[in-house]
This record gives structure tokens, C-alpha cells and sequence, in this order.
């Protein structure tokens, strides 16, 4: 779906009002590289630098889950140093994201890091908040909103997506007032597999009663449990992806 995006800068025109790091992603650069691109080209129309250093590595989560403290913290010092000089550090999965706010915990000087890292949800929203990034006069209609564990519950980040679709000029939908979890859950899907497929099949019974058929999830495990559950008939985006769509094209 594209070629990674390490190692690359990217400048917008005239003169940028910052430097923002985007972090690759284990998951996000060889699978995801789509929304990788959509962020990149939504934050370079709102004026930002941005840089994927070639130097970083995973953000450590998956370790973290998996109780691998000692490599979770080796992963944590790496990107400290990958990220130095950076305004802002942004992550497009809210695994990630959630992950890199907690450096503190995982790298003696992580709590700088930690302090400069923001979800690209919620910084997009505050760049169409600030008036950096447009609004859509366009109704394209409904669109399902799932709220990832980690972006609702562990950064209570949940107007932004919705910020983020309603200035595309979608209506989003509420899938569940609670926030039931997909049973993706970083590694969860491996270690329980059959508690992680009936959480699965909930929430795509869940998606299935908002009556759309396109839906936004802001975590690429999310949105592969999605798919699993929900089938070929539903379309599962990011919502900035969307927002890319509206304003700037298909994208690379």
C-alpha cells in the first residue's frame, strides 16, 4: 500500500511554524503506511515540518504488554534520543500514543519526551480548532465512531475523532455510550483468543445496529479486529485518513 516513510522530511510551503516527529510504528509503517501518509500531508497543509526519524524504533507497548519490562525500557531510551530537537512527537496509533505519554515510567529523561507527544487526533483537532486546518460545507454522510481503549480510556481523548470527521463534513454515529472494548487490546487477540473473538464479535454486532457501513477507528489493532468481525462489506478508516480524503485527495 506504499513504501515507509523513514528516514524521510517533510517541509510545507513558506515558513514552518514547527517541527513535528512522527513516530513510524512497528505496526503502523509496514502495514498502515496510507494513514502514515494522510497524517503527514494533513500536518504539512496546516504548516508543520515534519521529520520520521530514521534512528527510532517501536515505541515499546507490545513489550510492555507482555511484561518484557527491560526491552520496553532499552525501546523507551532509543526514541528518547531519535526524537531530540522536535517540537512535537505525534503518533496515528493511539496505542502509541498512550505508550510514548508514559515515558516518564520508562526512561529516566522521558518525561521531557512524554511532555511533547500528542495523538494526531488531538492535534488536528486543535489545528482546525485554531483555524490551521479547514472545514467541509460537504455532507458526506454517516459514519460509525469506534473509540479505541487506549484513546478513550487510557488518554480520554474522545471528542477529537469526532472534531476531526464533523469538519470532513461526516456525521459520526455512536457505536457504544460505554466503550466496550474490541478485544484487540495489544496483544490480547494472541494470549486470549477466544475471549479476544466473542469481545469481536460484539462490537461488530454493535457496528452492524448504527446501520453505516463506513467506520472510523483510530488504532490499527481496532481496526483489524474490525475487520475480522465486520467482513468486506464495511470500510474501517482512520479518521484523519478521511479528513485527507475530504481535503487534500486519495492517499499516496
Amino acid at each position: 500500500r506504499g513504501r515507509s516513510l523513514a528516514g524521510q522530511v517533510f517541509a510545507p510551503r513558506g515558513a514552518a511554524k514547527g517541527t513535528v516527529g512522527l513516530l513510524s510504528g512497528c505496526v503502523m509503517d509496514p502495514w498502515f503506511p496510507d494513514i502514515h501518509r494522510a497524517a503527514v500531508d494533513v500536518l504539512i497543509a496546516a504548516g508543520y515540518r515534519v521529520v520520521v526519524p530514521i534512528a527510532q524504533t517501536c515505541c515499546g507497548a507490545l513489550s510492555a504488554h507482555d511484561g518484557a519490562a527491560d526491552a520496553a525500557k532499552r525501546l523507551a531510551r532509543r526514541n528518547v534520543a531519535a526524537f531530540a530537537g522536535v517540537d512535537l512527537i505525534v503518533a496515528d496509533a493511539a496505542g502509541c500514543s498512550a505508550h510514548l505519554k508514559e515515558y516518564a515510567h520508562w526512561a529516566g529523561d522521558g518525561d521531557d519526551l512524554a511532555a511533547r507527544v500528542r495523538d494526531v487526533t488531538e492535534f488536528v483537532a486543535d489545528l482546525i480548532y485554531a483555524g490551521d486546518l479547514p472545514t467541509s460545507p460537504v455532507d458526506r454522510g454517516p459514519v460509525a465512531v469506534q473509540d479505541p481503549c487506549h484513546l478513550r480510556h487510557a488518554l480520554r481523548i474522545m471528542a477529537a475523532p469526532r472534531q476531526i470527521l464533523t469538519a470532513a463534513g461526516y456525521q459520526p454515529i455512536e457505536v457504544d455510550p460505554d466503550g466496550l472494548c474490541c478485544g484487540a487490546a495489544g496483544i490480547y487477540s494472541v494470549l486470549e483468543p477466544e475471549a479476544s473473538a466473542e469481545l469481536g464479535r460484539r462490537k461488530a454486532a454493535q457496528v452492524r445496529s448504527t446501520k453505516s457501513t463506513l467506520v472510523s477507528s483510530a488504532n490499527p489493532g481496532c481496526e483489524m479486529q474490525l475487520r475480522t468481525h465486520l467482513g468486506e462489506a464495511y470500510r474501517i478508516v482512520h479518521p484523519v485518513e478521511l479528513y485527507h480524503q475530504a481535503f487534500i485527495g486519495k492517499a499516496h
